[in-house]
């Protein structure tokens, strides 16, 4: 008993002197923190660490990084997920809430969410609230779990999914009951069989965070898989810069191939956004979706992505009013893509002249969620999500838990969209206006005017809708005699 005693008293001692020895070790170290501190304040910064701070308010720690990447690659440098957003309009805009005229309308007031895209298709595709996920493209961008969730996500919310520009995979045309074709410009989802299994076709002539220049990637940065399916495995993948086909000879094939589906065409929002409007529009096109300098993608060149495009809000406010101006608005759907972060997000662009909405990096976080830690440290988050040749599977998504937490998200979404309408007093979606929205700035307040007074009205707006309604009366006219040769043929 006395030994225990003894050992115990030994044990409370060190203890003591363990205790006492890192008190004073703090207390030394705090002081000789203070002192050096103190005394880096009073140098020069341009010789000390202090200059950090200095370099840091005038060159972000975002394009420090970017910075040392070009330093050590010397190749243009790049980024994941998201564009820097110069202008920011959407936090530029708080909503008018409904009072007594118009009044709100109660939580239990039904509000309805559907949209449908391509009216004028003998099929349009029907989404049950006006949210799109963005293309994303396998191999290419990210991962087969990561399409598969997407996929699944999309069927049990009533949205579509979109191939983007990688190779057809089979497993995600399975799973999606709304399924959008991108008709891109690198080797694959050309096939007739292909465009057959589509429920729109999206032809992709640039996107924001790239304008139209083209990608190129070594052999060795692809998934077996997505190497297999090019017609050369073992050479350099090429998404070409430009229209490497013939925009009007594509449209006609695919209308042939399947024609009860809508086409639309995919463009960067671009300062002409009127003048390209105005080809596609001749082209009759069915769906028109532009691509703000906000919008992300996998790997970037960040002098593109960053600097290069108009903002998502501006262009859907000029494309919604060249629409109406020329006649065409009720004809043409107009989806809104990048930057879109939640409902309020979604519901300003809608408000601002949007038909739908494309969501993409804020369904990558929430397929995401709950399973970054498995690889943190070593990686960054959209080692989950993104692309790689060789993913070991602990470094890939659970399907199961990331599509729940996608539908939740998508379900929460929706549940915010009804909410907005009822605060504004609308019983639909497709009413919500500029009226509706409190600019908080004067930039905002000019593009809201713009909106609600239709812009300028182009000089020559009458000759416009002239030639547009000659050159849909000279189709018709071209189509019926057609199928009266062919008739006459066959007989």
């Amino acid at each position: 008993m006395a030994s225990v005693s003894q050992g115990l008293v030994d044990i409370a001692l060190m203890t003591a002197e363990a205790t006492g020895v890192a008190l004073l070790a703090w207390f030394l170290g705090v002081r000789w923190v203070k002192r050096y501190v103190e005394q880096l304040l009073g140098e020069s910064p341009r010789t000390g660490i202090t200059e950090l701070f200095f370099s840091l308010r005038s060159t972000t720690l975002r394009e420090m990084m970017l910075t040392l990447e070009r330093a050590t690659s010397g190749k243009p440098a790049k980024h994941p997920m998201g564009s820097r957003m110069a202008h920011p309009w959407l936090d530029e805009f708080g909503w008018d809430p409904a009072t007594l005229c118009p009044p709100a309308l109660p939580r239990q007031s039904p509000v309805e969410t559907a949209v449908r895209l391509g009216p004028r298709a003998p099929r349009p595709l029907v989404l049950t609230f006006p949210v799109l996920m963005a293309p994303m493209g396998y191999g290419i961008a990210v991962n087969w779990a990561t399409k598969v969730t997407m996929a699944e996500a999309s069927a049990l919310t009533g949205i579509a999914a979109n191939s983007g520009e990688g190779p057809f995979l089979p497993a995600e045309r399975s799973y999606a009951t709304r399924w959008i074709l991108q008709f891109g410009r690198g080797p694959w989802n050309h096939q007739a069989a292909t465009i057959k299994m589509a429920d729109m076709v999206e032809i992709q002539l640039g996107q924001g965070s790239e304008a139209d220049t083209g990608v190129r990637k070594t052999p060795q940065r692809l998934p077996r898989r997505v190497r297999q399916a090019t017609d050369h495995p073992q050479r350099q993948f090429r998404i070409r810069g430009g229209i490497p086909f013939s925009l009007e000879a594509t449209i006609r094939r695919i209308r042939r191939i399947n024609p009860r589906v809508p086409v639309g065409v995919k463009i960067p929002a671009t300062h002409h956004v009127e003048h390209d409007i105005l080809r596609l529009l001749a082209l009759g096109v069915d769906v028109i979706t532009l691509d703000g300098a906000e919008a992300a993608s996998s790997s970037s060149p960040a002098v593109i992505s960053d600097h290069f495009g108009l903002s998502t809000a501006e262009a859907v406010v000029r494309a919604h009013v060249w629409l109406t101006a020329l006649g065409q608005r009720h004809r043409v759907s107009l989806v809104a893509s990048g930057g879109a972060r939640g409902a309020d997000d979604i519901a300003k662009l809608l408000a601002l002249g949007a038909d739908a909405v494309a969501v993409g990096s804020a369904l990558l976080m929430a397929a995401s969620h709950g399973q970054v830690h498995r690889v943190l440290p070593r990686y960054g988050p959209t080692r989950l999500v993104l692309s790689s040749p060789k993913l070991p599977a602990q470094d890939t998504l659970d399907v199961d838990t990331a599509t729940g937490h996608v539908v939740n998200w998508l379900n929460a979404t929706r549940s915010e969209l009804v909410l907005i309408a009822q605060a504004v007093g609308v019983a639909r979606l497709c009413d919500l206006s500029p009226y509706h929205l409190i600019p908080r700035s004067t930039r905002a307040a000019s593009l809201v005017a713009y909106r609600q007074r239709g812009g300028a009205a182009p000089g020559f707006q009458v000759l416009l809708r002239v030639w547009i309604h000659q050159y849909e009366t000279l189709a018709d006219a071209l189509t019926q005699l057609w199928d009266g040769v062919r008739r006459l043929w066959s007989l």
